[in-house]
C-alpha cells in the first residue's frame, strides 16, 4: 500500500529493560508492512500505571463495532530488577492490561483484568480472534500448569473486553513440553495458528477454533535460515500481495524478521522466503502486533 491507500500499524514494546519506558506501548507506521518509521518521537504512546506498571507483548484488534482494543502482558522486568532477579513465571501477575480507543489516538485509561487465579504464575502474550461459531472474541495467552512449570495456552471468551468467561485450556502439548506465544489468523475458510512450541515455531490449521488442529510445518523446517530456539513471538499480517509472518529474533537481540508466503498452509520451502528488503526503523521492535489501517487512520497516526 501507499500512504494514500492506507498502511500498517505496528504496536510493540522495545524490551531492553534498561528503563521503565522500555516496557510500554510504542507505535510505528508502514506503507507496505516492511519499511517502518517510529511515531511520537520514539516515545511510548501508552504507559501502564496499574499492576506491575510495565507491559510487554501487546496485541491490537479492530473490533466489529469499530473500536480498537490493545491487550498486553502485565510485566515489568525493569521494576523486578532484571531477569536474573525475578521469578516472573512463579509469582507473576494474573492480569492482562487493556486499553480501548475509537480513533487510535485517544485511549482509555489502562485497566487490569484478572484472567487466571491468583498464584497461577503468569499470563503472558495475550491475543484475540473473532470466533464466528460463538459470535464472540476468543482471548488466549500462555500460563504455567503449576507456578514456574511447563506452559499451556489458556483461553476465555468476551463480548466487551471487560467481562471474561472462566479460562479453559486451548493448547496443551503434554508432559515435559511447553508452548507460548500463540497467534491465530483466519484465512479463507480456515484458521492458521503459529506458536513457539517447545523451542520451534510451528504452524497448524483448523476449520474451527476448537476442532482438531492439523500440524503443517515449523519455520525451522522451511529453509529460512532459522535454527533452533532462536525466535519467538510470531505474528501474522496480510500485506498487499503476500502473507507476512514476523518473528522476534530474541536470541540475537535483533528484533523482528519478516517472512513472506502466498499461502500460510504451504509446507513447501519454495513458497516461503525472508523479505529481501525491510527496515524496522530506529527503535527495536519486540513482541508486538501488526494491523492494517485506512488512509484516514494512517494520516491521523502520522501526526502523533
Amino acid at each position: 500500500m501507499t500512504a494514500a491507500q492506507g498502511g500498517y500499524l505496528f504496536v510493540h514494546f522495545t524490551g531492553t529493560e534498561e528503563h521503565a519506558s522500555d516496557e510500554q506501548i510504542y507505535f510505528a507506521l508502514s506503507p507496505d508492512g516492511l519499511h517502518w518509521h517510529d511515531l511520537h518521537q520514539q516515545q511510548p504512546i501508552l504507559t501502564s500505571d496499574v499492576g506491575e506498571k510495565g507491559v510487554r507483548d501487546p496485541f491490537i484488534i479492530r473490533r466489529r463495532d469499530g473500536r480498537f482494543t490493545i491487550l498486553a502482558t502485565d510485566l515489568s522486568i525493569y521494576h523486578r530488577g532484571g531477569w536474573s532477579h525475578t521469578k516472573a513465571t512463579t509469582d507473576g501477575s494474573s492480569d492482562l492490561i487493556l486499553w480501548d480507543s475509537d480513533d487510535l489516538i485517544h485511549w482509555t485509561a489502562a485497566r487490569n483484568i484478572q484472567v487466571v487465579p491468583a498464584g497461577t504464575g503468569c499470563a503472558w502474550a495475550p491475543e484475540t480472534v473473532w470466533d464466528p461459531q460463538r459470535e464472540s472474541y476468543f482471548v488466549f495467552w500462555s500460563s504455567p500448569v503449576t507456578p514456574g512449570g511447563r506452559t499451556v495456552i489458556l483461553g476465555s471468551y468476551t463480548d466487551d473486553f471487560i467481562h471474561f468467561s472462566t479460562a479453559d485450556t486451548f493448547i496443551d502439548r503434554g508432559p515435559d513440553k511447553g508452548i507460548i506465544d500463540t497467534s491465530v489468523v483466519r484465512t479463507g475458510d480456515r484458521f492458521v495458528r503459529a506458536s513457539r512450541d517447545d523451542g520451534r515455531i510451528t504452524l497448524e490449521k483448523a476449520e474451527n477454533l476448537h476442532d482438531h488442529w492439523q500440524y503443517l510445518t515449523s519455520l525451522q523446517d522451511l529453509d529460512l535460515g532459522i535454527h533452533g530456539d532462536t525466535v519467538e513471538g510470531p505474528e501474522f499480517a496480510h500485506l498487499e500481495d503476500a502473507w507476512c509472518v514476523y518473528v522476534d529474533q530474541f536470541a540475537a537481540g535483533k528484533g523482528y524478521l519478516p517472512l513472506l508466503t502466498k499461502d500460510l498452509t504451504s509446507t513447501d520451502p519454495a513458497d516461503w522466503s525472508v523479505a529481501p528488503d525491510y527496515d524496522f526503523g530506529q527503535l527495536k521492535k519486540r513482541h508486538g502486533a501488526v494491523m492494517a489501517v485506512t488512509a484516514e487512520e494512517y494520516a491521523r497516526l502520522e501526526k502523533l
